[in-house]
C-alpha cells in the first residue's frame, strides 16, 4: 500500500516537470521569434527614394498638314511637305518616387513623377533640273531662263522644327495584400490615389517652293517663237501648331514582387510587377497659325496681247483655337527585375502608358488620337530611416 501510495507523487510531479519545460520552451521560442520580428522591423527602412532615366517610344499620331499648293508641287514632280511631316517618335526622360513606409504599420504613402520630351528638325531641299525643250522639225534647243539669263530649276526647301513634352504625377495611398502569396519574401501592395498627366506637341514649319519658275524661254530662231510661254509659280507657308492635354482624375495599381535568388541574406535578386488604370477628367487644346503666300503668272506673248494673262496673287493668315473638356481612360503596366540589399536597390525593367483620345490631333476640325509611352527604364533607390 505505502509503495503504491509513494509511486503517484513521483508521477505526478514528473507530469509537472514535463509540462513546465515544455511551456518554457515555447515561451522562450515566441520572445525569440517576437525579438527577431522587431529588430527586422527596426532594420527596415521607413523611407525609400527611388531615381532614374528612361527612354519611351511614342505611339499616337496627329493630321497631317497639307498646305493648298501641294497639289502644284505634286503635279511637277516634286515632293510634298506631307511627307516630311512628323511627330516626335523616342523621347529621353527621368523618374523618381519617395515612398513612406511608418512602421508597424502596413500602409504606404508614395509620390511618383515621369517626365520626357524631345525635339528635333527636319531639312528637306529638293532641286530638279529643267532640261531644254527641241521644237519642230530642226529640232531647235530652247532653254528655261531667268530674268539674269541664267538657267533655272524647279526648288523646293522645307525646315520642319517639333518638339514633345509630357509628365505624369501620381499621388497614392497602398496597404500590403497576399505577404508572402508567391513565396517567402514575396509582397504585395494595392494603392488607390490621384493620377495628374500634361501632354504638349509643338510644330513650326518654313515650306517654300517654286515648281514653276520659268521666267522665259531662250529661243534661237523666230519661226519657232510660238512655242514660247512666260510663267512663275511661287508658294511660302509657315505653320505653327500647338497641342496640349492637362487631366487629373483617380487611379488604381496594383504591384507586386517575387524573389528569383537569393545570395547569403543580403542581396536578392527579385522579379517586379505593375498594373494600374485611371480615369483622368481634363480638356484638350489646339492652336493653329499659319501664314501662307502664293505667286501665280502666266503669259504667252505671241498667242495673246501683252495685257492678257494671268497674275495671281494671294496672301491668307489662319488661327485656329480649339478647346474640349475629354475623359481620357489610362491603363498602364511595368515588369522588371530588381537586385536588393538591405538599404539600396537597383532596378532595370519595361513600363507602358497609354491615354486613350487624349489629344486633339486635327487641323481644320477636331480629331481625337490615342498617345502612349512605353520602353526600357532604370532606377536606383535608397532606403531611409530604420
Amino acid at each position: 500500500m505505502s509503495e503504491l501510495s509513494n509511486a503517484r507523487p513521483t508521477r505526478g510531479l514528473l507530469h509537472s516537470r514535463l509540462l513546465a519545460t515544455a511551456s518554457a520552451t515555447a515561451l522562450l521560442g515566441y520572445v525569440a521569434f517576437i525579438g527577431l520580428a522587431k529588430a527586422e522591423e527596426a532594420d527596415r527602412p521607413t523611407v525609400w527614394i527611388e531615381l532614374g532615366g528612361k527612354l519611351d517610344r511614342i505611339s499616337g499620331d496627329s493630321e497631317t498638314y497639307a498646305p493648298p499648293f501641294i497639289e502644284s508641287v505634286v503635279q511637277h514632280g516634286m515632293q510634298p511637305p506631307s511627307n516630311l511631316h512628323f511627330d516626335r517618335r523616342y523621347s529621353l526622360g527621368e523618374v523618381g518616387s519617395v515612398s513612406f513606409q511608418p512602421k508597424g504599420s502596413t500602409w504606404t504613402f508614395v509620390a511618383k513623377v515621369q517626365y520626357g520630351r524631345s525635339s528635333g528638325v527636319k531639312r528637306n531641299h529638293q532641286e530638279i533640273y529643267i532640261p531644254p525643250v527641241y521644237v519642230s522639225k530642226f529640232q531647235t534647243k530652247v532653254q528655261p531662263k531667268g530674268p539674269n539669263n541664267s538657267a533655272l530649276n524647279r526648288t523646293s526647301d522645307y525646315n520642319i522644327r517639333s518638339a514633345e513634352s509630357h509628365s505624369i504625377v501620381d499621388f497614392q495611398v497602398g496597404k500590403d495584400v497576399g505577404l508572402g502569396l508567391w513565396g517567402r519574401d514575396s509582397s504585395s501592395q494595392l494603392f488607390a490615389g490621384i493620377r495628374i498627366a500634361q501632354f504638349g506637341t509643338r510644330t513650326k514649319m518654313n515650306l517654300h517652293a517654286d515648281p514653276n519658275p520659268y521666267y522665259g524661254l531662250e529661243y534661237k530662231y523666230f519661226l519657232h517663237r510660238n512655242f514660247i510661254k512666260v510663267y512663275y509659280q511661287s508658294y511660302n507657308a509657315s505653320p505653327d501648331i500647338h497641342r496640349a492635354f492637362h487631366g487629373i482624375g483617380p487611379s488604381l495599381s496594383w504591384t507586386g514582387s517575387a524573389p528569383i535568388a537569393d545570395h547569403d541574406g543580403e542581396a536578392k535578386i527579385s522579379f517586379d510587377w505593375s498594373v494600374s488604370a485611371a480615369v483622368l477628367f481634363g480638356r484638350q487644346k489646339t492652336r493653329i497659325h499659319d501664314h501662307i503666300t502664293g505667286h501665280h503668272f502666266e503669259h504667252n506673248p505671241i498667242t495673246a496681247p501683252q495685257y492678257q494673262y494671268v497674275d495671281i496673287r494671294y496672301e491668307n493668315s489662319v488661327a485656329i483655337s480649339r478647346s474640349r473638356s475629354v475623359v481620357v481612360p489610362n491603363v498602364g503596366g511595368l515588369a522588371g527585375v530588381s537586385l536588393k540589399f538591405p538599404n539600396a536597390k537597383v532596378s532595370f525593367g519595361y513600363r507602358a502608358d497609354f491615354f486613350f483620345g487624349a489629344i486633339d490631333g486635327g487641323v481644320s476640325t477636331r480629331q481625337g488620337f490615342d498617345r502612349g509611352f512605353f520602353g526600357p527604364f532604370a532606377t536606383i533607390s535608397v532606403g531611409l530611416g530604420g
